[in-house]
């Protein structure tokens, strides 16, 4: 590796910014408890994090401010995973990161993000980052027991504090699969809009109450408000006729596919 001069960071302390670093594959790591320490891999463009049991957070609030060129992200089959992005103050280590504070968007060319199999993890990130997510294109969910939302709130903000409408306008494929405690897409959210995606899928998600459903511009929305959805329905979802091919229900018992143009 190479890296670059001594940089301040915004405690006057000192770290090192690495230069050549863009792929960082972490595989089968049982005693791994953190990535980084004073590194910040400015260059780094695709993190795959896989079966690192101890490890309970990826990132720290302080060095994603740096990971602008961030573009593909895993993590998989890590039991102990709490945190995507965990607070590194001496005095908050304990506390979850909420995206409050944020300055500036994060992960501003992340393209595609995949999860599966974290089984501690209750949210991906905070809502208040998800606004910042302009070309995330595949969006994967898989196999994690406790999560309950995509996106979290983390500080217990109110409601009024979270921008009422979010778009991801270049999301193209989200799948939800295998996630037995999630309730909802998003934590304190009115409504999340993907004007471009073209293929759904929720499978085995038996509490998840977001409706998904078309807007009338024809783009999909996700509304997390429970009182959105009618009361015994088991989906609480309705099949797009040309933003979405291809949509499963929630029960995994059935499934809907639209032709567009001739392609499926």
């Amino acid at each position: 590796m190479q890296f670059e001069r001594l940089v301040t960071n915004r405690r006057g302390g000192h770290e090192l910014s690495l230069v050549s670093l863009e792929t960082l594959q972490l595989n089968l790591l049982p005693d791994l408890r953190c990535i980084w320490k004073g590194l910040v891999p400015s260059n780094l463009t695709t993190l795959k994090v896989k079966r690192c049991n101890r490890l309970t957070h990826v990132f720290t609030d302080s060095m994603i401010a740096s990971l602008v060129q961030l573009k593909f992200l895993e993590i998989s089959n890590c039991e102990e995973l709490e945190q995507i992005i965990a607070k590194d103050n001496d005095d908050e280590k304990n506390q979850i990161f909420s995206g409050s504070d944020l300055q500036s968007p994060c992960f501003p060319n992340l393209c595609r993000l995949e999860i599966t199999g974290c089984n501690k993890l209750k949210s991906l990130f905070p809502v208040a980052m998800a606004s910042g997510l302009k070309k995330l294109q595949i969006l994967k969910v898989r196999e994690s027991s406790q999560l309950l939302g995509v996106f979290g709130q983390g500080d217990h903000a109110s409601p009024v504090n979270v921008e009422k409408e979010v778009v991801l306008p270049h999301l193209l494929q989200l799948i939800l699969e295998e996630l037995p405690s999630i309730v909802y897409f998003s934590h304190g959210c009115y409504d999340f809009i993907f004007p471009r995606l073209w293929n759904l899928e929720v499978r085995q998600c038996p509490k998840l109450t977001t409706r998904f459903a078309t807007t009338s511009n024809g783009s999909m929305s996700a509304q997390s408000e429970v009182s959105q959805v009618a009361e015994g329905s088991s989906t609480g979802c309705s099949v797009p006729t040309s933003s979405c091919r291809t949509w499963t229900s929630y029960n995994g018992w059935e499934e809907e596919k639209e032709e567009e143009d001739g392609v499926r």
